[in-house]
């Protein structure tokens, strides 16, 4: 259950408006920076009746495409920065960070034949940062996001439109008497100071051992996979010579088989010993990871960081005293007990 953000109305001090003038003056500049380099660039490749790049008209199609929006995003930020000042106001929110994410997105342009005929390509990677301030996820600068942790408090005060951060506060929302935090202490040291238990292997624990070892062995498999693809057909030919330039894909091959193979005997010893150690563990802090679509739960504990599922992220705080379970040899975390004595698989 969530509860609103609490939400107040104040108008811009000097400093935010400086600030905001700060991310205008830049943004204004940058088009004409960036015309005068396109110019020069294209001119170079477009210089050529015969070969030039403007010379096709489908890249003259994507130059104008690309212009558009590119100066369309410009323009916009222009304006989220001029209405914010004209507006003259922000917001301050405040309440208890209940989540973080990190969304990442790659591109890739699609190749185009220069001047000298040669093919080129570029890529971009953004990336974007959120928090969740109970319940509801406001943008955050990446030189904020690191300050932050799940369970803290947290004042901030943003521009409506632009979501520019003007001031970032962060606190203990559950801050206690001296006297109630040293008891905390010791009882968090005690707790991380047992003794780990060692228990038998259930049927579930055995797929859990199976699904870990197979979730890298597949990535490993396909690597060598490839890399057999191109290499077989010239150590089975007359071409073995090429062996010479494809040097560098054999090494690649021959590491990833030596560290499947180092998985797999570390995989047979554990189904063979057939236990699980429980470590004690207390939760620091957890976020969401995302890469063009691809997420991840992450979760930081005293013992490590750990990947986990959505079942088992959603029930875990930042301060609970869990149990990882681990079987005989490895850094693999098979599952989880949680705060309420409940034994979650991590995958």
């Amino acid at each position: 259950m969530t509860t609103n953000p609490m939400k107040e109305k104040l108008p811009l001090n000097e400093q935010d408006i400086k600030k905001l003038w700060k991310h205008l003056l830049p943004t204004v500049l940058f088009p004409f920076v960036a015309a005068g380099m396109f110019y020069a660039f294209f001119s170079f490749l477009g210089n050529d009746a015969d070969t030039g790049f403007l010379q096709d008209g489908v890249s003259r199609y994507i130059l104008v495409g690309f212009s558009v929006l590119f100066f369309g995003v410009v323009a916009y930020m222009i304006w989220s920065y001029a209405i914010d000042l004209r507006r003259g106001f922000k917001y301050r929110i405040g309440g208890k960070i209940t989540d973080k994410k990190l969304n990442v997105r790659t591109s890739t342009t699609h190749p185009s034949h220069g001047k000298t005929g040669s093919v080129s390509s570029s890529g971009s990677t953004s990336r974007h940062y959120y928090v969740a301030i109970d319940g509801v996820q406001y943008s955050i600068e990446q030189e904020h996001y690191g300050k932050l942790k799940v369970g803290a408090a947290i004042t901030m005060e943003k521009a409506p439109k632009s979501h520019v951060t003007l001031f970032l506060e962060v606190g203990n929302a559950n801050e206690l008497p001296p006297e109630k935090s040293t008891e905390a202490d010791d009882e968090k040291r005690k707790f991380l100071s047992s003794t780990p238990r060692k228990v038998y292997f259930t049927q579930d624990d055995f797929e859990a051992l199976k699904r870990g070892f197979w979730g890298k062995a597949k990535f490993r498999l396909i690597v060598i996979s490839a890399m057999a693809f191109f290499i077989v057909p010239f150590m089975v030919g007359d071409m073995q010579i090429m062996l010479v330039f494809l040097f560098p894909l054999m090494l690649i091959a021959v590491y990833q088989f030596w560290k499947f193979n180092k998985e797999w005997r570390l995989y047979y010893r554990n189904k063979q010993y057939a236990y699980k150690e429980g470590i004690f563990a207390i939760v620091q802090d957890k976020s969401k990871y995302s890469h063009n679509g691809k997420r991840s739960n992450n979760v930081e504990t005293s013992a490590g960081t750990i990947k986990v599922n959505d079942q088992l992220y959603g029930k875990l705080n930042v301060g609970d005293q869990i149990i990882l379970y681990k079987p005989a040899n490895g850094n693999l975390v098979l599952s989880v007990t949680n705060a309420g004595n409940e034994e979650i698989y991590v995958a």
